[in-house]
């Protein structure tokens, strides 16, 4: 069985850059949750709901909805409830499958995402953009570019490609 499987270890190198890329990801994801959050009331979570609505220019499934966002599509449905009582989002059923439930956004979510927005963008240019040379974020980007090619029809229950 272990003949089967490449065990390689990483390096001490790949290691120091892999824990210095998983702290920045992690401290960055908690910066830009906490500003929205400051900023209005939506957080990280209902951010990335609505801009893969407002993406999609149509109503969304909510199974479709759940390989879209980027976080854990585990509780989207109390998710979809709370941003529904807040009036960010509202279910519907398709006409021709009554089975389905769709998810949209509504003026009033439009209107958040676009105050929150401001802030998430601010928040990416303070703690990211500003931080890289046009040249280091085009390596970024480069190196970053084969590592999710490669990790996004691995990762469980999302939509590949």
């Amino acid at each position: 069985m272990q003949s089967e499987l490449n065990l390689s270890s990483p390096t001490p190198e790949q290691l120091k850059v892999w824990r210095t890329f998983l702290e920045t990801s992690f401290a960055l994801i908690d910066i830009l949750d906490d500003e929205l959050q400051a900023g209005g009331e939506l957080n990280l979570r209902w951010y990335d709901v609505l801009v893969q609505l407002e993406e999609a220019e149509h109503p969304v499934r909510m199974n479709e909805l759940a390989n879209r966002i980027l976080a854990s599509k585990s509780g989207l449905t109390r998710v979809i409830d709370r941003m529904e009582e807040a009036g960010l989002v509202e279910r519907q059923r398709p006409p021709d499958d009554r089975r389905a439930i769709e998810v949209v956004i509504t003026p009033k979510g439009d209107q958040a995402l676009q105050a929150a927005r401001r802030v998430h963008r601010n928040g990416i240019h303070e703690h990211f953009a500003r931080h890289l040379s046009d040249k280091d974020l085009a390596a970024l980007g480069k190196a970053l570019a084969g590592v999710h090619d490669h990790v996004r029809p691995l990762r469980p229950g999302r939509v590949s490609g």
